[in-house]
């Protein structure tokens, strides 16, 4: 494992024809982006990815946890520039940097040093240039927090960090235990004043983090969007996972604030027989997409997608989902019979995506990736034309958890995707895909 300077540019890369098949797409190109084997690599969650993209499509932040084969590892947020044959530059050196996100222009990233742990428990916000990569300290959080009134403790905040579209303020959230009580709190960072304040939405879940709304609308240019989980769950002050139902709410609901933290309106989607899971925002568009499990549509299992705007509803409706009055809803999947989706990845305009699905069998050997565009349907509402991408062969679920978790450049030129093929398994390595063609927009009007 070799160790390199911030900002050294270094070449690891290299084709990868072994993940094509026989029905691949002939124009498609795999290269293996990293490939020390002492070394986990992976692409960050599907609601922050689109955020490490430079807006040209250029250059992509990933995380690195280096040494993994003798213990977790040490996370190296590290730069692929995808237009350089996909070489590799380290950004950080530091214990505990997490959280990244990319300014608006491209040019810094912003990312969390978590110290919630140390002796003397401190978050610091810290931002590198990508022209020089000369680093500097913006925020030392040490006292208590405006808004929570506790300081940051616990080691707990989310790896997670979203920009507003007006690039004034951040979104994070961070644990704040005290030695009986595993709180936390949502955070928000004016970049202007260079303050930190939070908020409570759900204390007692680990990750209460909002993602901000990606379009260009004014009206909601401070809007967040939270999963609910009505559980009480995390790592409480003994390092011990902890989960337990909080309330009486069946299932996990959707709601978008704005970052004072009042609540704008709630997403209609959950219900008897209709999951919620890995929600985002549909682009830029004031809309919130969601992929679920329906046994209500079909006699047989479908893994369909939901995409629904923010209603605004009394206190009382708030928990819903599917039945919150005034409720608009639209299954983009509703003309392919057996959909199958978990993550997805949006471009900017709502149109084009690119998902992984469940692949619940054989250790998850059996997820594969497609990507899909938004057309007009039949009906006049939209719907997905869909077309196979590649299968990553990577072990998503049973023992492993080496989830795919596409990520779509906003060129629309790249998907990179994590992978245990060819590693060892549970230690996923980053590939990158190129050579693709989204669908055309086809009528899809097939019986369901």
């Amino acid at each position: 494992m070799e160790s390199h300077a911030v900002g050294q540019l270094y070449a690891e890369g290299k084709p990868f024809p072994e993940m094509l098949t026989t029905v691949t797409d002939p124009n498609i190109e795999v290269f293996q982006v990293t490939t020390d084997l002492e070394s986990d690599a992976h692409a960050p969650a599907m609601h922050s990815s689109h955020g490490l993209f430079t807006p040209d499509g250029r250059r992509f932040v990933f995380h690195r946890q280096r040494g993994t084969a003798n213990g977790p590892g040490k996370v190296v947020l590290t730069l692929c520039e995808i237009a350089d044959g996909f070489k590799l530059r380290d950004l950080t050196d530091e214990d505990n940097a997490k959280a990244p996100i990319l300014s608006l222009d491209g040019r810094f990233l912003y990312y969390f040093v978590d110290n919630g742990a140390s002796d003397k428990p401190h978050i610091i916000l810290k931002r590198i240039s990508l022209d020089d990569f000369k680093r500097e300290t913006l925020l030392v959080v040490d006292g208590p927090v405006e808004g929570v009134g506790r300081v940051p403790r616990g080691g707990g905040m989310y790896d997670g960090l979203s920009i507003s579209r007006d690039g004034k303020r951040l979104s994070t959230s961070c644990s704040f235990y005290t030695d009986t009580d595993p709180m936390f709190s949502s955070l928000i960072v004016d970049l202007e004043k260079m303050t930190i304040r939070g908020f409570q939405f759900e204390k007692y879940n680990w990750r209460p983090f909002g993602t901000y709304y990606r379009g260009n609308d004014p009206r909601y240019v401070h809007h967040l969007l939270f999963g609910h989980s009505h559980y009480r769950s995390g790592m409480d002050v003994h390092g011990k996972w902890y989960s337990e139902k909080a309330d009486d709410v069946p299932r996990p609901t959707l709601h978008v604030l704005t970052d004072e933290g009042v609540q704008a309106g709630v997403i209609p989607i959950g219900d008897e027989g209709e999951g919620v899971d890995h929600a985002c925002w549909r682009g830029g568009l004031y809309e919130i997409v969601t992929h679920t499990s329906s046994t209500r549509t079909a006699k047989h299992w479908r893994g369909i997608m939901l995409t629904a705007a923010p209603v605004a509803c009394k206190p009382e409706d708030q928990y819903k989902g599917a039945r919150v009055p005034g409720a608009k809803r639209v299954e983009l999947t509703r003309y392919i019979t057996r959909p199958d989706v978990c993550h997805h990845s949006w471009d900017a305009s709502g149109t084009h995506v690119v998902c992984d699905t469940e692949g619940w069998h054989q250790d998850g050997l059996a997820a594969y990736l497609w990507l899909g565009t938004v057309v007009k349907g039949p009906d006049g509402a939209p719907c997905l034309t869909p077309k196979y991408l590649i299968h990553p062969k990577s072990a998503w679920s049973g023992s492993y958890w080496t989830e795919c978790q596409p990520a779509l450049s906003p060129d629309l030129k790249t998907v990179f995707v994590n992978s245990d093929f060819c590693c060892k398994a549970g230690h996923p390595q980053l590939f990158a895909i190129r050579g693709f063609e989204f669908p055309k927009g086809v009528d899809r009007s097939v019986t369901t």
